[in-house]
């Protein structure tokens, strides 16, 4: 197999069509402006979300890819700022989401505590005999249970005279 040479006219055909196909591609990808808006608003919301406090490595690894893509986007490397953005995105999420999360097993914690603390306190409230509501079943007086109505309050069936009825007159 012999190898072809290119004639100068070719040469030149080759290379200029390389040089637009190398601009072509290098000018295809706009900045990615909303992108990097979105991905600010989501560190603004992680921050709001307390990240810091419940999840500062993955707020730090947000802050580092959006510093890195405002730094690709002010070379003009928007491929690698749209990368750096949808990382600094992502990132932001799962710090946003850690810490609501942190949030979320913070507040069961406290009300798990709570919970624990009334049940000890109605299972360790002395009984009082009887009080002005009537019997509470053992409960602190704070804590009142709905009592069943007095017997005398109870209407009663007509007493019967012994005859069987006929269920109406005949």
């Amino acid at each position: 197999m012999t190898l072809k040479r290119f004639t100068p006219p070719q040469a030149r055909l080759l290379a200029v069509a390389s040089a637009l196909l190398l601009l072509a591609a290098c000018a295809s990808v706009p900045p990615p402006t909303n992108l990097m808006q979105r991905a600010k608003q989501q560190l603004d919301a992680a921050r709001a979300a307390r990240a810091a406090d419940y999840a500062p490595v993955d707020l730090t690894f947000a802050k580092q890819r959006y510093e890195e893509a405002q730094a690709a986007m002010g070379a003009e490397k928007y491929a690698l700022a749209r990368d750096m953005a949808n990382e600094s995105l992502a990132d932001g999420r799962l710090a946003e989401t850690r810490a609501d999360l942190a949030v979320a097993r913070k507040q069961i914690r406290q009300q798990n505590a709570e919970n624990k603390r009334l049940r000890a306190q109605l299972l360790n409230a002395p009984a009082s005999p009887s009080s002005s509501d009537g019997d509470n079943g053992g409960l602190p007086a704070q804590i009142t249970l709905p009592q069943p109505a007095p017997a005398a309050s109870v209407p009663t069936p007509p007493a019967s005279s012994g005859q069987p009825s006929t269920g109406g007159s005949l």
